[in-house]
């Protein structure tokens, strides 16, 4: 995928890039499949949460036409965002909804796909940046089953 095909740089390496480039996509519903995770915690700066867990979840959008777009969504490992980590899991067929999970079902993650809702929210330093984040995941359908979203 071009959005992970990016090489280590040395100490010494020649730079030519000067900014971050990234696709805002427009508003609307798309299929994904979870690419890869990572384990991380949640900065100092977070009035409430401040050292909690938090998983970064990366999904790579399909857009019609075009190659897909990745986007990290974060999902932190609290109890007031349980639902967020429920949604996602109901999306991409772990879970049932209104069933109990245990376990480490986010070793599971990697591969399964869902459908979400993206939105464009704006920049907290400059309202005029647009960034893409989901919005909802969205359970499967009896027609589209988790496992046969089309790509």
């Amino acid at each position: 995928m071009a959005q992970n095909s990016g090489y280590a740089l040395d100490w010494d390496s020649t730079i030519s890039a000067d900014e971050q480039q990234f696709v805002v996509l427009p508003e609307g519903d798309y299929n994904f499949m979870v690419d890869h995770i990572d384990r991380s915690y949640v900065g100092d700066s977070s009035e409430h949460y401040a050292g909690a867990k938090m998983a970064i979840v990366y999904l790579n959008i399909e857009v019609p036409g075009q190659e897909p777009v990745q986007l990290k969504e974060n999902f932190i490992l609290h109890s007031n965002f349980a639902w967020k980590i429920g949604s996602l899991l109901v999306s991409v067929g772990i879970k049932k909804k209104g069933e109990e999970i245990g376990g480490n079902y986010w070793q599971r993650l990697p591969g399964t796909r869902g459908r979400c809702k993206i939105i464009q929210t704006a920049g907290k330093r400059n309202p005029e940046t647009k960034f893409n984040n989901v919005a909802r995941f969205y359970e499967p359908t009896a027609e589209t089953g988790a496992k046969k979203w089309v790509v």
